[in-house]
């Protein structure tokens, strides 16, 4: 098995070029464990169902599955503090 196949959305490459590059190394590892580990982030609830977050120190990376196609899509990546709300603004905009 050749792991999941990462797409991120505009909003994440964003994100990750703004990182700090000693964060950039430990999100970039992070994501290279996801390929294989898919289901190691926590399910998010109400709201932001469907969601899952990986930790990566004060960091989290906000992904979806499909494990029919193999693809993840990577939707954020930010500090813990405010991505969590910055998501569920994001999906309650028309």
């Amino acid at each position: 098995m050749n792991g999941y196949r990462l797409l991120f959305s505009e909003t994440a490459r964003i994100q990750g070029t703004s990182l700090h590059p000693e964060i950039k190394s430990v999100v970039r590892s992070r994501l290279d464990m996801l390929r294989n580990e898919p289901f190691a982030g926590k399910r998010l609830e109400r709201e932001l169902s469907g969601y899952r977050s990986l930790r990566a120190r004060r960091f989290r990376i906000i992904y979806k599955i499909d494990p029919k196609d193999q693809v993840m899509q990577i939707h954020y990546v930010g500090h813990r503090k405010d991505i969590y709300e910055l998501l569920a603004e994001q999906k309650s905009e028309p």
